[in-house]
């Protein structure tokens, strides 16, 4: 049985942990977007690393680290100076200074305590999870094309998932059915639902809007308590934050939209000046 203070723990880790996945996934974002216009996602990414950097000096201070508690407060004088989204090139990637030696830290505290955090991060990761998607699903080098069909969304992703949740539906059966929903995956492990939908117009984006709220009110069941609906777009049709305002105005509980494209945004190049000739 877990102790009360190891679940404090477990709890106080998975949190920390999320705001340095958040920062990661804005990050992400940052990373494509326009070279002239304000960052938004870089500015939220460095919220959330400070963010992090807080947290786990408070619950080092709590567990009585000193002498980490003094290299994580000498790093955050180091992150405040250099910058937070402070960044670097890694096998394939850029990747997060920061975040990442903060990762390492709250690893080697769970690993030190004996505190298995595998199911929660996982489930915590789920939606960073699908966010990447995007680049394999759209992958010519894995695929003839980009997604054509709401069919071909749900069956590149889940085959993704599949290597992760083990325990994945395809097309579970509800004890209590919804009407006009049948969900494409289901992950018992994390009791979360997934549905794929693909639009190409802002038309058939009202009716996905439509179809989402019609699905998830009023529903409720102790088998599956997350709805995640993947949106696919063949193009820049309706950003995630209009989908998480429409749920938040309608009081829609438990439920996530994440939203991918088949075009990712193009940095935009500011064009050289040439040197004036010298008279």
């Amino acid at each position: 049985m877990v102790s009360q203070s190891t679940k404090a723990l477990e709890e106080s880790i998975i949190i920390i942990k999320s705001y340095l996945t958040d920062a990661n996934r804005h990050f992400s974002r940052s990373e494509n977007a326009p070279a002239d216009v304000f960052n938004e996602d870089e500015e939220i990414c460095k919220y959330y690393v400070e963010k992090a950097f807080i947290s786990l000096l408070v619950l080092l201070e709590v567990l009585g680290l000193k002498e980490t508690y003094s290299k994580i407060d000498r790093l955050f004088s180091e992150a405040k100076k250099e910058g937070f989204s402070q960044s670097k090139m890694g096998i394939e990637e850029n990747y997060l200074i920061y975040a990442s030696e903060l990762q390492d830290y709250l690893d080697a505290i769970a690993f030190s305590y004996n505190v298995d955090l595998k199911k929660e991060v996982i489930s915590s990761d789920i939606i960073s999870i699908l966010k990447a998607s995007q680049y394999t699903i759209t992958d010519t080098d894995l695929f003839k094309s980009p997604p054509s069909s709401e069919a071909d969304v749900h069956l590149r992703i889940e085959g993704l998932l599949k290597s992760i949740f083990l325990d994945l539906k395809h097309k579970p059966s509800l004890t209590k059915p919804i009407k006009n929903f049948e969900p494409d995956t289901g992950l018992p492990s994390i009791k979360t639902l997934i549905e794929y939908k693909f639009i190409s117009n802002k038309a058939q984006a009202k009716i996905v809007a439509d179809e989402i709220l019609a699905d998830t009110r009023g529903y409720f069941s102790r088998e599956w308590k997350r709805f995640i609906y993947v949106i696919y777009e063949t193009t820049r049709i309706k950003p995630e934050n209009e989908w998480t305002a429409l749920l938040t105005a309608c009081d829609v509980q438990d439920t996530e939209v994440v939203v991918i494209s088949g075009v990712l945004p193009k940095r935009k190049t500011t064009k050289r000046s040439k040197p004036k000739k010298s008279t």
